[in-house]
């Protein structure tokens, strides 16, 4: 998949740019502040929906609207347009080919991309939230029915919360108000746990596999899944409905629903052991790192399209071995396109050289405007 023009109106930095593209990889440069990713968070927008932040905060200021519009071309089909446009107080569209989509969700999976950010080690050192969205992210790029599930699941969770809420409040409990929810928890939720399950027992080989080629092969990691259910027992409605119920004390107590595939979480393990605790700050960047690299590969097996990459100051704090492995896989084992960002361009010249400037082209930003650099 490639994107060849990139138009914006009034997002972030840029009151407008205009950007025809013809590299596979695009390097950003410029000083820190100017503008490098919030060229990235607009191609996220168009591929996922949403930025890095809310879509509120992607407003140049003193704006109350943004347009972002791009073209793409698939390796097969015909070339289309994805536009995203924001209004303060009457939300966000996307169009395709000019066509509003009646669901975000529809959207989902038409553009793999995978992200590597610096805050992506708060996958790492943040709490279970954080975790789960990137879980629920990567598997809803490829299958639509775990996607509709997670949308099923929460709607269903906050009518019980609601209704849980509202029973403590008023001193008063109806189990028979409560059944219909706590039924779409066990249905949603076992769906969700088994597509979970079946994406970890597929992605840690491929994940191990990576890191220990691109990485180190003197480290092994690892992904943990960590539930409160019974991971023995085969995920289904019944034995979800059964854990559900055995927690109704719980959730009776607190006016919230205690249990579930909400409150799952992933450990994150280097040696078997946590890389939380006991990894240094360049052994963290190099896990979630590889950790968003490796699902590259995964998506494209999953989705048979080349996703594309969007990498923000991957460079830094990284040693040079690293960094030259991370450039091989760039210009020779990813077929993709790829837009980068780094404050060097002297660095960004070093490991691309300009000899082969039809693959690879450079960037300057500043003032709110695009030069070649």
């Amino acid at each position: 998949m490639f994107l060849r023009r990139l138009n914006l109106t009034s997002f972030r930095s840029y009151e407008s740019l205009q950007w025809d593209i013809p590299y596979r990889i695009c390097c950003l440069t410029g000083r820190n502040g100017v503008g490098k990713t919030n060229i990235l968070e607009a191609i996220k927008f168009l591929c996922a929906t949403r930025g890095f932040s809310t879509d509120k905060n992607a407003l140049r200021a003193g704006d109350s609207f943004f347009m972002i519009e791009g073209h793409f071309h698939p390796e097969r089909g015909e070339e289309f347009s994805v536009q995203c446009n924001y209004m303060e107080r009457k939300g966000k569209k996307i169009l395709l080919d000019g066509d509003p989509l009646p669901k975000m969700s529809l959207h989902l999976g038409k553009i793999p991309l995978t992200v590597v950010l610096p805050s992506d080690t708060e996958l790492i050192l943040g709490g279970g939230t954080e975790r789960r969205a990137w879980l629920d992210a990567l598997i809803s790029q490829f299958n639509a029915d775990y996607l509709n599930a997670l949308i099923a699941y929460e709607k269903a969770l906050t009518q019980r919360n609601a209704l849980l809420q509202s029973f403590l409040e008023h001193h008063t409990f109806d189990g028979q108000q409560l059944e219909p929810w706590t039924l779409q928890l066990a249905e949603k939720g076992s769906l969700i746990a088994r597509g979970r399950l079946q994406f970890l027992a597929d992605f840690r080989p491929q994940f191990v596999s990576f890191y220990q080629k691109m990485i180190s092969e003197g480290e092994t990691p690892s992904l943990q899944y960590e539930t409160a259910w019974e991971q023995n027992q085969e995920p289904t409605t019944e034995t979800f409905l059964t854990f559900l119920q055995k927690n109704i004390a719980r959730d009776r107590a607190s006016g919230r629903t205690q249990a579930g595939i909400h409150r799952d979480d992933l450990a994150f393990l280097l040696n078997e052991r946590s890389v939380r605790y006991y990894g240094s700050q360049g052994q963290q960047k190099t896990f979630v790192t590889a950790l968003q690299l490796a699902q590259y590969d995964f998506l494209q097996k999953q989705t048979g399209k080349t996703p594309i990459l969007l990498l923000d100051d991957v460079f830094d704090k990284l040693d040079e071995h690293r960094v030259k492995h991370i450039v091989h896989r760039l210009t020779h084992d990813t077929g993709g396109q790829v837009f980068l960002t780094d404050s060097s361009l002297a660095r960004l010249k070093h490991l691309f050289p300009e000899e082969k400037s039809d693959i690879w082209g450079f960037y300057r930003i500043e003032n709110g405007l695009l030069f070649p650099a």
